[in-house]
Parts: C-alpha cells; sequence; structure tokens
C-alpha cells in the first residue's frame, strides 16, 4: 500500500539519518580514546581511524535500539511538523494503523540488526582487533578474518578462532629449521592456558625428515610457549563481541566442564532479545510524537526526550543485567527484564493516546 511505502520510507531515512549522528559521536570519541596508542610500533593516526572505522559494526548494533528510538522521532515528528499525520487521522486512518505500518518497517530494521549482530560484528571485532595487535606489536600476520598468525623464533603457529578464558580452536604450528626448512607439524583441535603451559587437545603430527614423513597422534601435547599473553589479551573476544551462535556453543562448554557460564548465557539472551528492543524502542517513540504533535515546541524537545531515555534505558538495562549476575537470577530473565518493562510501559502510553 502507498501509505505503508512512504511510512517505510520515511522511517528508514530517520534511523539512517540517527545512525549518521549517533555514529559520528561515538567515532570520534573511539578515536581521541586511541590517542594515547598511536606512536606505539606502527599504530599512527591512519591505523587508529581503521581500527576505529572496523569497530562502527559493533558500535552501531550496541546503539541499535537508541538510533530506532531516535530515528522514530526524527521521521514521525517531520510528518508531526508538516501536518501529515493529521491529515492521516482526519482521513479516517487510525493510530493503530500508523503505528502497524510503522512497526512493519520496525520489523524489517530489526531483522538487518540481528543479522549485523551475528555475521558481522564478531568478524569485524576480530578483524579490528588483529590489526590493531598487529600495528602495535609487530608480531602478527593476519591472513584473514579469524586467521591470526603469531611467531616464538622459528615457529609459527595459526590459530583459527579465540576464545574467552585462554582457550584456542584449530591451531596449527610450524616448526622451521636453523636451515629455513619445514620440520615438523602440528595441529590441534584446542589448547588452553593452564598452570603456565599450553595445553593441545586431539594432536596430529607430522615431522619431516631426510627420509619422508612421520606421521603421529596423540591425545595431548603440553607446549611452555605457544602464543604470548600479552598478543592474547588483546586479540580475546569479550562476551559481548560474540555472535548468538558462539556464545551458545561456549556457554555449554563451560556448563559442561562445570565452570561459571552466566556471563555467556546471559550475553546470549541479550543478543536474541535485542531485535526485539528495537520494535520496543520504536513503538515508544509514537506516543512520544503524538503527545507533543498538537504543540510544535519544536524537534528539540522530541530529540532530548528520545535522549534521555535512550540513556536511562541504557543505565537501567545494564544496572539489571549486571545485578542480576550478581544475585545470580537466571540470565533469560535479567535479559528480558528491560525489554518486557519498555513494551508494557509502551503499550500503556500508546492506549492513552487512542
Amino acid at each position: 500500500m502507498i501509505l505503508d511505502r512512504y511510512i517505510a520510507k520515511t522511517v528508514i531515512m530517520g534511523c539512517l539519518t540517527a545512525s549518521f549522528i549517533m555514529l559520528s559521536i561515538f567515532a570520534f570519541v573511539d578515536f581521541v580514546s586511541q590517542l594515547s596508542t598511536v606512536g606505539s610500533g606502527n599504530y599512527g593516526n591512519l591505523q587508529a581511524l581503521v581500527f576505529v572505522l572496523l569497530r562502527l559494526p559493533q558500535r552501531l548494533y550496541e546503539l541499535a535500539p537508541s538510533v530506532l528510538l531516535l530515528g522514530g522521532i526524527l521521521s514521525l515528528g517531520a510528518m508531526a511538523a508538516n501536518s501529515e499525520l493529521i491529515v492521516m487521522r482526519a482521513s479516517g486512518v487510525s493510530t493503530i494503523r500508523i503505528t502497524r505500518s510503522v512497526l512493519q518497517t520496525g520489523l524489517l530494521i530489526s531483522i538487518i540488526v540481528a543479522i549485523l549482530g551475528e555475521f558481522v560484528v564478531p568478524g569485524a571485532t576480530r578483524a579490528a582487533k588483529a590489526y590493531r595487535a598487529e600495528a602495535i606489536e609487530e608480531k602478527l600476520i593476519v591472513g584473514g578474518i579469524n586467521d591470526i598468525w603469531a611467531r616464538d623464533g622459528n615457529r609459527y603457529v595459526n590459530v583459527k578462532q579465540i576464545l574467552p578464558d585462554h582457550e584456542l580452536h584449530g591451531i596449527s604450528v610450524y616448526e622451521i629449521s636453523d636451515n629455513y626448512e619445514l620440520a615438523s607439524i602440528i595441529y590441534a583441535e584446542k589448547a588452553h592456558y593452564l598452570n603456565d603451559e599450553w595445553v593441545l587437545n586431539n594432536i596430529a603430527r607430522s615431522d619431516i625428515t631426510t627420509t619422508g614423513v612421520n606421521t603421529s597422534f596423540e591425545k595431548q601435547l603440553i607446549l611452555k610457549r605457544l602464543i604470548l599473553l600479552e598478543l592474547f589479551s588483546v586479540l580475546e573476544l569479550h562476551a559481548k563481541d560474540m555472535s548468538a551462535k558462539e556464545l551458545y556453543i561456549y556457554s555449554h562448554y563451560l556448563q559442561e566442564n562445570n565452570l561459571d557460564s552466566a556471563e555467556y548465557q546471559l550475553a546470549f539472551w541479550i543478543k536474541i532479545f535485542t531485535p526485539l528492543t528495537c520494535l520496543a524502542m520504536l513503538l515508544i517513540a509514537m506516543p512520544i510524537v503524538f503527545f507533543t504533535m498538537p504543540r510544535s515546541g519544536g524537534i528539540g524537545q522530541r530529540i532530548m526526550l528520545a535522549v534521555v531515555i535512550g540513556v536511562v534505558y541504557f543505565v537501567f538495562s545494564r544496572s539489571i543485567n549486571h545485578l542480576g549476575l550478581a544475585l545470580g537470577v537466571i540470565p533469560v530473565l535479567s535479559a528480558s527484564i528491560p525489554l518486557v518493562l519498555v513494551t508494557i510501559i509502551s503499550l500503556y502510553l500508546m492506549k492513552k493516546v487512542g
């Protein structure tokens, strides 16, 4: 329908404008925070700028609920200022009908946000951290988004995935002889740092000699050195940087080993609820616009209200999340409470609008 397409176009343009404004602010703040590191190794202003740009997908994902709130207010506020909403309602288009069109667009944007968090953010964050570490430490070679290479003497180590708590997956170790010839290749399914040693599991080792290649298999291998812990701490992904799939797998791994998995379960459920939170924040923009529509007190009033709501929601949700972790509340509950409250408040206000 023409009305749906028009509202969708307006809301999308409002969200794009909000994204540009918020990302510009946070990109500037992130760049300033990197200036203290500029000058370390090969890490200059250009490298800091590239690092900040690679981190933008994560920033956009984190800000998505606030972006939809501000974008909804900007777009619907513009329609209100031009009396378009008044004309729609005078033409017999109900508030519920307008809200439905807005939420249809919000659903599409929420799906894009979910795809961003699941497939773009983890890879971009890994690439950003690897790029920064390579420039600062001058000891890494990055072969791709998930391929990390490190050199330790005559040993070259390739790691496919770095997880929290000093755990590596898909490790290949290439040892070079004094004559610069390949001496051996060790492949390990996973490795973890324990008691100042690296413990590699499910090993396939190939020793290259003048007579041929000797291959052997071992359950476990212990190495004193593998990847410098300084590099590890730089490249390690935090729970908020991981995809929902990675969080699910890793939290189950922790549970199977009787380790605390609450932080990763909470991050998993926050990932699940983020697209729904975007919808709820867009929904709350509706009554804000309708309540202020008769008093064109300026778009500034609406924007200020959106900023206040966004900040309050962010602080409240993070406080509930951390309080839930401290009190041992089920992660799905502490992750869903902010969403449920925002939804209830939005529906109540929409009912008042009529």
